[in-house]
């Protein structure tokens, strides 16, 4: 089972991604013989409380993708009250080192928020994908580990 081990950042259990467009949006896009956006590479924070993964709009606008959907959801900056954000389809990789196998996630769908790009964070990965790998949280060495 491939896996990795990191260090618990002070900002919390950051992982390295590559994000871009879907494979849906990559063939439309040849079919009509237009330029594909280049992947960006981010940091993504694990969130357990997140519900859904969540992107940078500055990530999601540098890949000029349109929203596919709406999705309704609650963070600590709106409290109770439930807030709107378009949702977008990308293709998600996680992984440790350039050298390591990546855990990918074709055709993603995920939300839009203003989150920590003064820290260096792009994307919250919330449970919606956490769900389809082990996530151990080593609290005694400040270590977390992913196994797909």
């Amino acid at each position: 089972m491939p896996h990795f081990t990191l260090p618990v950042d002070p900002a919390g259990p950051l992982v390295n991604a590559v994000v871009s467009i879907s494979e849906a949006r990559r063939a439309t896009l040849l079919e009509r013989n237009l330029p594909i956006p280049e992947l960006r590479v981010i940091r993504a924070l694990v969130d357990t409380g997140a519900s859904f993964t969540l992107i940078e709009p500055a990530v999601i606008n540098l890949l000029s993708l349109s929203p596919t959907g709406t999705i309704e959801i609650v963070t600590p900056s709106t409290g109770q009250n439930v807030h709107t954000t378009e949702t977008y389809d990308i293709n998600l990789s996680i992984y440790a080192a350039e050298t390591d196998p990546p855990l990918v996630m074709p055709n993603l769908r995920v939300a839009t928020a203003e989150l920590f790009l003064r820290q260096g964070i792009h994307a919250l990965i919330g449970r919606d994908v956490l769900r389809r790998f082990i996530l151990i949280y080593n609290g005694s060495t400040n270590e977390f580990s992913l196994c797909f």
